[in-house]
This record gives structure tokens, sequence and C-alpha cells, in this order.
């Protein structure tokens, strides 16, 4: 078990709020340094606290390592130091799906390159910045709460951002456009509830995996990031008028597939630092190869930071640019709508994929309640439109998993669960669509399946599939407020969307109804347009074919839905495919108790022979 969680003392309280009188902004002091309020709205009466050091830089022999408490400083912080983690934009990303091959397509993609790419080449990104000492956090706060900290103990929501485990950060295009600003989600819980984001290391730098990681350096320590931000949280929201047993974890896609990872640390043993969860289309590709691709990546990585044979501490010794280079051409070898990187199974903090985690009831029982989203076409912006045939699948399929799936059999049986376009009475019309219901089954919508067998009766469901019902669109309302309203982006979404104000605010209500009561229904807006609906516990997670009483958030409004996506013939297949792949691999923990059809019963008598060596 990793011993670094606890990476600070808790502040003890009270410690005095002081206002600084030439800028009447807000000083507060934390055990490490005293920090400046960077700016105050006085319309929604919210505070910003910007670049909150949680965590020492992890530079030298701190990167690749658990991070570790942040060092004291005697100069008041004001906020305008603070740096998003090193990343790159893979080139394919593919962000308009079927676009791909088009000069949209191509368009897009050459934009998120100049948008993440560090400087390289002398070719400078339109958002520049980023740097390894990246590791802070923001607070918005209501102004009462300031004032008074100790007459309140507000519920807090702790977000984590999306883009891959390669991209994005707590405060990702701002001050272009206000995402990931807690404020408008403040403002509509009538300033009931605290917003903090947090950054955590990205790319290699965040989540080399295999085999030499584990015996030299530290695997997923973009994880521990995660976990030292919470453990801040805890330790010190109370001076800002926040209740640290009221943190809900909140986070989409890949923030909200490391809220996932996190209920599985250590088998489920770890307390994960919050008692509520909101996750919005949890997604991962499934990486458990430890011997194999993972540790192909890793020595991929080292040869680009020429550091070719050597263990980590060449990697540590290397000039930040080299590493940032490798971490460039590294994200640029995945092929289209993949990642070269992301948790992975270590044999540690992360024994095995969560699937098969859950299944085997090895994960954090004492959540009180979690909400769990999807689109309704998840996968459309991740797969290629130049897949054409039969072998383009087959080859894609490929990619995804080790060699020892087609070594065994397994990758035939999955082919076969989607047949191609030429095979009598398959259900999709073009090999897009085959590698769409993959990609979906795969890698998100399942997730939210597997989560809400494991919590029966603690889960909300929910469906968005407002047009286009792509990943990551839910985030619009969910940030919508007056900053994003005026600019040009939220101008065109108003022309084509013009009750998006108050479906947004209708939206929201559920969100924060649930942050502070842990039921999406106590505080929602009831009169609103669209009219917002009661939202049940989903029923038949682990009986039904279609999962029952999920909220289906539509272009008309909200309506009660059977979810006809992560039905349970598929995401059992799924469980079972990536149980008989841990096997056939060597890497099942003791303890894991899944239904294994596919495993060669040869393999099955030595299924934990490898594990942990």
């Amino acid at each position: 078990m990793h011993q670094a969680f606890a990476i600070a003392a808790p502040a003890s309280k009270p410690l005095a709020i002081k206002f600084d009188k030439r800028s009447g902004l807000p000083q507060i002091t934390f055990p490490d340094a005293t920090y400046q309020a960077s700016k105050y709205d006085v319309f929604s009466d919210i505070y910003t606290f910007s670049n909150i050091r949680f965590a020492a830089p992890p530079v030298g022999e701190l990167r690749f390592a658990e991070p570790a408490a942040p060092p004291k400083n005697s100069t008041l912080q004001t906020g305008s130091y603070g740096n998003a983690c090193p990343q790159s934009a893979p080139v394919g990303l593919n962000i308009v799906g079927k676009g791909a091959s088009t000069p949209l397509g191509a368009a897009v993609d050459n934009i998120l390159a100049k948008l993440y790419t560090p400087v390289i080449d002398g070719e400078t990104p339109l958002l520049p910045g980023g740097a390894e000492d990246c590791l802070f956090l923001d607070i918005y706060v209501p102004g009462n709460a300031v004032r008074d900290p100790d007459q309140y103990q507000l519920p807090v929501i702790h977000w984590f951002f999306g883009g891959g485990y390669v991209l994005g950060s707590k405060n990702q295009l701002q001050p272009l456009l206000p995402w990931y600003d807690g404020s408008g989600l403040i403002s509509q819980s009538g300033n009931n509830v605290i917003f903090v984001a947090s950054n955590y290391r990205l790319g290699a730098l965040g989540f080399l995996a295999g085999e030499t990681m584990e015996k030299t350096g530290t695997p997923n320590v973009g994880l521990l990031d995660q976990r030292a931000a919470l453990q801040w949280t805890k330790d010190n929201i109370a001076l800002l008028g926040g209740d640290p047993t009221q943190v809900t974890a909140m986070g989409e896609s890949a923030g909200a597939s490391s809220i996932l990872h996190h209920l599985i640390f250590n088998g489920g043993q770890t307390d994960p630092l919050f008692s509520k969860a909101v996750l919005q289309s949890p997604a991962f590709l499934p990486m458990i190869d430890r011997k194999g691709s993972l540790e192909t990546v890793y020595q991929n990585f080292s040869t680009l930071a020429g550091c070719a044979g050597g263990d980590i501490s060449c990697l540590r010794a290397a000039d930040t640019q080299t590493i940032l280079n490798a971490n460039r051409v590294l994200n640029s070898q995945a092929v289209a709508g993949t990642f070269m990187v992301g948790p992975a199974a270590d044999g540690n903090l992360i024994r095995q994929t969560p699937s098969l985690e859950l299944a085997s009831g090895n994960y954090w029982k004492g959540l009180e309640s979690l909400m769990v989203t999807h689109t309704s076409d998840e996968a459309a912006i991740f797969v290629d439109g130049t897949l054409k045939t039969d072998s383009d699948t087959t080859a894609f399929v490929g990619h995804l998993f080790p060699q020892y799936a087609l070594d065994a059999g397994l990758e035939k049986i999955l082919l076969d669960k989607y047949p191609g376009i030429d095979t009598k009475n398959s259900p999709y019309d073009t090999e897009y669509d085959r590698v769409n219901a993959i990609t979906r089954d795969s890698s998100f919508v399942c997730n939210v399946r597997f989560l809400s067998q494991a919590y029966e009766g603690k889960t909300y469901l929910g469906r968005y599939s407002i047009t286009p019902g792509w990943h990551a669109t839910d985030l619009i309302p969910m940030f919508w407020s007056s900053g994003f309203q005026s600019s040009v982006l939220g101008t065109a979404l108003e022309a084509a969307f013009p009750i998006i104000t108050t479906f947004s605010e209708a939206f929201k209500s559920y969100f924060t109804s649930f942050v502070r009561s842990g039921n999406p229904n106590t505080y929602r807006k009831i009169l609103s347009l669209p009219l917002t609906i009661n939202w049940p516990l989903a029923t038949g997670a682990s009986s039904s074919q279609q999962a029952g009483n999920v909220v289906d958030i539509t272009d008309l409004g909200f309506y009660l839905v059977n979810d006809n996506e992560a039905t349970l013939d598929t995401c059992q297949f799924w469980q079972q495919w990536l149980s008989a792949l841990t096997i056939d691999g060597g890497y099942a923990p003791p303890g894991t108790i899944v239904n294994t059809p596919f495993a060669n019963s040869s393999e099955l008598s030595t299924a934990s022979s490898n594990y942990g060596t």
C-alpha cells in the first residue's frame, strides 16, 4: 500500500481570515502559506482563490514519484503563479468523429495540436503554458462563508477534469471560456456549496506503468496527485466554511473514471476521501498487460528521452524539454481515437481493471450515494472515420489489446460478438458503426452499468441525449454561466438552443441538490423551462436487460426511460472477456470472482501465478 496519501497536517480551526485594506480581498492562512483571493464577483458574491499549492513541485527525485507535502512559504500568495501540467493532444484525437477524413476533421486536429502542444520546433501553442510544477488547485467560495467561516459547514464539490489523461487542467480554456469555473454551480445552489478544482500529472509524467515502473518508480502518480488534492481539501476546507465530511467527488470522462479508480484503490480497502460521487461518462481504455504492452510503452518513452536501457534515475535526471518532447512523440504514436497511457493495473494500488474489482466485491462500500451518467453517442468523436473494411476494424482492435489476446483466441471472440458488415444479420451498416459499438461498450457505457450494479440501491442514472449527444457535450450546461453566455461560443449556442440558460439552471439543480443532500430531488428547480421531473434511484441494474428509472435529458425535456445502450448481456460479455484477458495474462489478483467462460481451462489453474511478480 502506498504510504504518502496524507501529505500535509490538517489545519487547526480557527485561523483568522483577514481582508486586505488596499484590495479589499480576503487573505487566508493555511499550514504552508497565506493566500489572497484572486477575484471577487460582486454580483454573485463569490470569491476565487487561485493556484493554491497542494503538493510539492513534482520535479527531480519527485518526478515519477508520489506527491509530497508542499513546502512552507512565508510570502503572500496572490494566485498569479500556477501552471497546467505538461500535455499534448494526440494527433487524430478525432473530435468530429465521422468527419475525420474531411477538411473539417483535419482542421480540428490541427487546432488541437496547437492548443496543447508545448513550444517545440518554433511552433507556439494557442494556449501556452504547462510546466512540471503544476500541482495546484482553485477554490470558489460563497462570500458569506469567507466572511464568517465558523458559521458555515457547506458541502464541497471537488472537480476532476477530463482529457484522456493526456490533456486538460483545472481552469482549461480560461479566460477565453469559463470552463470548469464553479461559479455557475455555486450560484444555482443559492451559494450553498463550495467548488474545488485541481490539476494532476498527465501523459507519461502521470501514467507511465509496466514492471520497470513498478520496481523503480511509481505507476499511476496522476491518481495519487488527485488523492493528495482530496486530502488537502479534507484537511483545510473547514477554514473556508466547508464541511470536510461532505465532499462530493465530481468529474467527467477521465475525471469520472479517475473517481471510479479511487473506489477500487488497494482492492477497495482505502477510503477514497469523499462521501458521494458524480461520474459523467466514466471513460478509459483497460490497460492490464504489465509485463507486455505497458512495459513496451515505458521502454519506448525511455528511449525517446535518451534513457534506453536505463532505469528511472535517468528519466528523473533528464531536462524538462527532453521529457516534454518524448511525451509529445509518445502521444503522437496513438492510433486515432486512442491514448498511449492512462490508469493501469500495477498489482498494488490498481490491482486489476475496475470492472473485475467491482464484480468481485473489491471496492469501497462506504459511499452514501452516487449519480452516474453517459451521453447518447459517447464514442462518435473517438471513432476514426477512415475505417471502412473488416480488416481495418481487426487492425484497430489489435491496437487496443495485448498481443496475447490474439494468441488466446480472445480477439476472435470479441470480433464475433460485433460481426462485420458482410456477416449475415450483422446489426451494423458500416464499419464505423461497428467500431463505434465496440468503443462505446468497452470504454464508456458498461462502466456506468458496472457502477450501478456495485452500488445498487444507491445510484441515480442519467443519459444526456441533447443533439448531438456527443461525449463531453453535457459539460456545456454544467458550466454554463453569464461568462459563458457572453462568449462567442455562448452566443452561437444560444442561437441554436434558445432556452439553454433556463435549461442549464434546471439541469444543474439536480446535481447541486445531490451535492447538498445526497438526493437530486431535494433542492431541484421545480418551476423551470423545461420542467424537471422526479429522479428516482435506478432499478434492475443486476437483473434486467435494461436498467430502469434512467432520466433521459433530451432536446424536449426530462423523461424517465430504460437504458437501451448498456444492456445486461453486453456488459456481462465485457466483464467476462476482460476477466479472461486478465487470467490469460497471469494478472488476476487473489479474491477475483468472475465467471470466465472464454478463458482456457489450462490457464485457470495458474490464474495468479504471475500476479505481483
